[in-house]
């Protein structure tokens, strides 16, 4: 019955974002909810913001679907899902405003951290960290403080890669995949339900957000993505080594999260604030070099996908093997990164 409700999961996800897109594609021309690209090496209209709200929709569809197909998973969880879906409508607010008013960074930081918070009263809390080499790490006091960081740091970090059409969607979605893969494996059936669901909706979203965009995520798609995978990858913490919390949901999110170190730690080094926008994403670095958007999309997917095969193999396969590719992965990374910083410069 669980795989049914898998499939069945997947498929609504699917058709929902199919039929909701190009009504969203419409009504965003129509209201004038439209973005235009903020870099000029991306050569389209300006396209409809309103993709966020059509993944959230469907996704919490496919979730309801879910829910009446076969409630198993849901119980003990009803709490913690009524706070996940609390958390999500006040992000979600927060970014559709913010496509529109463009917030100040300290008010759209106040209104992260109170979320964050909100979630550790529905018991959504990182009490201990584990990694690879079967150790565990109790946080204690430390244990608020941590689930603020995750939970701020992953929302802002998917926003960073938001920048290029189709990126964002398609790291997610190999992302969501390899997180549902993980939690099917360890019978974690409520936190699968989700990644599948997030997974099938931005895949989905590829049809009309791969470039040229027809339709965006936004801010509000953004955020409110980043803020389901941060909380679903932490709500059901088990106390066994397979799991690796936070170590895996990190890998899965490894692009992201790559990204956004990068760019703090580059807005630092030059004195910048580390909200202050620029253009000096590793998808700029490779836009400059005048690859198309579609090839720079399909070099993050690729690393994205040898990052999420890292972290399922780190759950369910061989660990000595795979924490040595990851090591090997990482330093192929740095290199391919400083490789293309050399070109540029001399492009200068």
């Amino acid at each position: 019955m669980l795989t049914y409700a898998y499939i069945t999961t997947a498929v609504v996800s699917i058709l929902a974002v199919l039929i909701l897109t190009p009504l969203a594609v419409r009504l965003g021309r129509r209201t004038g909810a439209l973005s235009a690209p903020r870099d000029a090496e991306i050569a389209r209209p300006p396209a409809s913001n309103l993709g966020g709200v059509v993944i959230l929709v469907s996704t919490a569809i496919a979730m309801i679907v879910a829910y009446l197909l076969y409630s198993a998973p849901f119980d003990g969880y009803r709490r913690v899902a009524g706070g996940i879906f609390i958390g999500t409508i006040i992000i979600a607010v927060m970014g559709f405003i913010d496509d529109r008013k463009n917030l100040g960074p300290g008010i759209k930081f106040a209104i992260q951290t109170a979320v964050a918070l909100i979630m550790i009263l529905f018991g959504v809390k990182i009490t201990f960290i584990s990694n690879p080499f079967d150790t565990l790490i109790e946080l204690g006091a430390l244990s608020i403080p941590v689930t603020v960081l995750w939970i701020v740091g992953v929302m802002n970090a998917v926003n960073f890669v938001d920048g290029l059409d189709g990126l964002a969607p398609g790291v997610l979605a190999i992302a969501g995949l390899s997180l549902f893969t993980i939690s099917a494996s360890l019978n974690l059936s409520f936190l699968a339900l989700i990644f599948l669901s997030i997974f099938g909706a931005n895949l989905a979203f590829l049809r009309y957000n791969y470039p040229p965009a027809r339709i965006i995520l936004g801010n509000v798609g953004a955020y409110s993505l980043g803020f389901l995978f941060a909380v679903a990858s932490i709500v059901q913490p088990v106390k066994v080594s397979t799991a690796m919390v936070l170590f895996v949901p990190m890998l899965a999110l490894g692009f992201p999260m790559v990204e956004m170190i990068v760019t703090v730690s580059r807005r630092l080094a030059q004195k910048k604030k580390i909200y202050q926008r620029d253009s000096e994403h590793l998808h700029h670095l490779l836009l400059s070099l005048g690859l198309p958007p579609s090839v720079v999309d399909w070099i993050f997917y690729s690393i994205s996908l040898l990052f999420a095969t890292v972290a399922v193999a780190l759950s369910v396969g061989d660990r000595g093997v795979m924490i040595f590719f990851l090591i090997g992965l990482l330093l192929v990374f740095l290199v391919v990164s400083v490789k293309l910083a050399s070109l540029e410069r001399k492009r200068d």
